[in-house]
């Protein structure tokens, strides 16, 4: 059986649909990869986008979380995690973000203003992801290997 995020939430909210967690956010396409989110305002720097909530995990007890779930790392042993795709999980990656996670691991906040129209985006790799990530293939493609 193979089992993804898009499955569990295509079963419980229908095809394509998310949690929304962060206000005054829509979803489309992405120049990035897929879809991507965007503010439908201007933001200013600082600006709380979202309470990152969800069950935490250590990952090498449950390690295929990683590849399976929507989550965000508190520390490199231990994940925050959510079963079904939020907003925060259609920010897409930029090693140049508008968007960082406070090191407490449960605040989204604006890097810089962003602009009405704007994708968000964030450094996946600033958070403390846990070494077993940084070999999968998608934080290969995150750091430009093939």
């Amino acid at each position: 059986m193979n089992l993804h995020i898009d499955s569990f939430t295509e079963a419980f909210l229908g095809d394509g649909a998310y949690v929304p967690t962060v206000a005054d956010a829509v979803v489309g396409p992405s120049r990035i990869a897929g879809r991507g989110l965007f503010s439908s305002r201007a933001r200013r720097a600082g600006e709380l986008l979202a309470e990152l909530d969800g069950q935490l995990v250590e990952w090498e007890r449950f390690p295929q979380v990683l590849e399976t779930l929507e989550w965000n790392a508190v520390t490199q042993e231990l994940l925050l995690v959510r079963p079904l795709r939020t907003s925060y999980g259609l920010i897409n990656h930029s090693s140049d973000p508008n968007v960082v996670i406070d090191p407490d691991g449960r605040h989204m906040r604006c890097a810089r203003a962003v602009e009405l129209g704007e994708e968000f985006t964030m450094d996946y790799l600033a958070q403390p992801v846990p070494e077993a990530y940084l070999v999968l293939p998608e934080a290969k493609v995150l750091r430009g290997e093939r």
